[in-house]
C-alpha cells in the first residue's frame, strides 16, 4: 500500500480530521510509517505475522506498538503462508499460480482484542480482510481503510462490494479509493503467462464522522 497511502495526509486534510490510534493489519516493512508521521498520527499499532519483518518493525520504528501476529474472527493458531513476494503472504488457501516460498505456524487474534480503542484502521490481509472486518473495533472506528479487488481472488482481496456492504452497513459511507491495475499486480507477485481479468485492486477509505 505504500505508493497509494502517500494520499493519506492530504485526505485527513480535506476530512478535517486527525486519528488518535491507527492500527495497520499487515504491515510487512513498515513502508506507511512515514506517511502515518506526516499526518500527524499519536498512536500507532502494527500487526504483521512474518516474525522477521514483526522483528524489523520493532527495531525500525520504537514508537509504534508491534504484534507478531494475524487477525482474524476466531483467535488461535493458522497457517501462514509467506509467498515469494512477502507482502501477497496470506492465511487463505493459496491457488495454483501463487508463489508460495515457505509455511509457517502464526497466532491469529482479533482485532477488537489487540487495538480496542482504535479509531483508524488499515486492513491488508490479501484475501481476508472480510474476517478481520468481523471482529473490527466498530464502536471506536471512524476511518477504515481496505484493500479489496474487484474480480474473485481469494488471496489478492476480499470483494470490494462486500468490503462496501460491510462499511454501509456500521454506518460508513466511501470517501477515497486509490487504484492499482489488478493485472500489474498479479503479474508482480506471481509471474507473467497469467491471463488478463481487466480488474482493480482499491484500497477503499471508508468514513463515519463522529458528533
Amino acid at each position: 500500500m505504500a505508493n497509494v497511502m502517500r494520499a493519506l495526509p492530504a485526505l485527513l486534510k480535506e476530512l478535517d480530521w486527525t486519528p488518535q490510534h491507527l492500527v495497520h493489519v499487515g504491515a510487512h516493512e513498515g513502508q506507511e510509517m512515514p506517511f502515518y508521521r506526516e499526518a500527524g498520527i499519536g498512536q500507532i499499532t502494527l500487526v504483521e505475522p512474518i516474525p522477521v519483518l514483526a522483528a524489523r518493525l520493532h527495531r525500525e520504528y520504537p514508537e509504534a506498538l508491534v504484534h507478531e501476529c494475524a487477525c482474524g474472527s476466531q483467535p488461535g493458531r493458522q497457517q501462514l503462508h509467506i509467498m515469494a513476494r512477502t507482502n501477497l503472504s496470506t492465511l487463505a488457501a493459496p491457488q495454483d499460480i501463487d508463489r508460495v516460498a515457505q509455511t509457517i505456524d502464526v497466532d491469529v487474534r482479533r482485532l477488537d482484542d489487540l487495538a480496542p480503542t482504535a479509531d483508524a484502521a488499515v486492513i491488508d490481509a490479501q484475501g481476508r480482510e472480510l474476517d478481520v472486518l468481523t471482529a473490527a473495533p466498530w464502536p471506536s472506528l471512524s476511518l477504515l481503510i481496505v484493500e479489496t479487488c474487484t474480480v474473485d481472488d481469494p488471496t489478492m482481496a476480499s470483494p470490494y462490494t462486500d468490503v462496501a456492504n460491510v462499511a454501509a452497513s456500521h454506518g460508513f459511507t466511501e470517501v477515497a479509493r486509490w487504484v492499482r491495475d489488478y493485472d500489474w499486480v498479479s503479474e508482480w507477485g506471481r509471474g507473467r503467462g497469467l491471463a488478463p481479468r481487466n480488474a482493480e485492486v482499491r484500497d477503499v477509505v471508508f468514513y463515519r464522522p463522529r458528533s
